[in-house]
C-alpha cells in the first residue's frame, strides 16, 4: 500500500558534510586506482558540518552516523539503500560516477533521495573525495528545493525581457 505524501510536507533543504575511516576494495593490496568500491571502517561517520534542516533537527557537529559500504565500477547494490542516515534521515544513492581517480586521490560525484518524516523524500547530489594519505573521507550532501513551475516562468520572462532591452538599447 502506497501511502500519499503528506500535502502539507516541505522539501528537505541543507547541507551535511561527514568524514570517516575508509579502505578501498577491489581485490588484495588495492590501492585508490584500482578501487571499485568502498568499505567503511566501523560502518560509522563524523559530522563535520551541517545547515538548514539538519541542524534544525538537532543534527550537531560530531554526531556519529551510519554509513554502508557500496561497489561504485559499477554501483552495486542499486541503489544503496540508504547509503547513509542519521537522526531519522535516510539516504539513498541513486547514481554515481568517478570524477577523478588516481593512487592518491578518489572523487566520486552523484545523486540521491534524502527522507525523514514530515517532509517530503528529496532529490540531491552529493561528492565524496578521499586521500590515500590518511584513508580519510569527506562526503557532502546537498539538498535544495526545486523551483515551482511558475516562479522558473518568470524568471525566465524576466531574463528575455533584459535581452530584449538590451539588443533595443543596443541599435538606438
Amino acid at each position: 500500500m502506497v501511502l500519499p505524501l503528506d500535502a502539507n510536507a516541505a522539501s528537505i533543504i541543507g547541507d551535511i558534510t561527514m568524514s570517516g575511516d575508509f579502505e578501498p576494495t577491489g581485490g588484495t593490496g588495492v590501492d585508490l586506482s584500482d578501487a571499485t568500491g568502498l568499505d567503511f571502517l566501523l560502518d560509522d561517520f563524523a559530522v563535520n558540518a551541517v545547515n538548514g534542516d539538519f541542524a534544525a533537527a538537532g543534527i550537531l557537529v560530531g554526531d556519529v552516523g551510519v554509513i554502508n559500504d557500496f561497489q561504485f565500477a559499477p554501483l552495486l547494490p542499486s541503489p544503496v539503500d540508504p547509503l547513509w542516515s542519521i537522526a531519522g534521515f535516510s539516504f539513498v544513492m541513486d547514481s554515481v560516477t568517478v570524477v577523478f581517480q588516481n593512487s592518491l586521490f578518489l572523487i566520486l560525484e552523484g545523486s540521491g533521495t534524502i527522507s525523514t518524516g514530515g517532509f517530503d523524500d528529496t532529490s540531491g547530489t552529493w561528492q565524496f573525495s578521499a586521500n590515500k594519505a590518511g584513508t580519510l573521507f569527506n562526503f557532502s550532501s546537498g539538498f535544495s528545493s526545486v523551483p515551482e513551475p511558475s516562479t522558473t516562468f518568470l524568471v525566465g520572462i524576466g531574463l528575455a525581457g533584459i535581452a530584449m532591452f538590451r539588443r533595443l538599447s543596443s541599435t538606438v
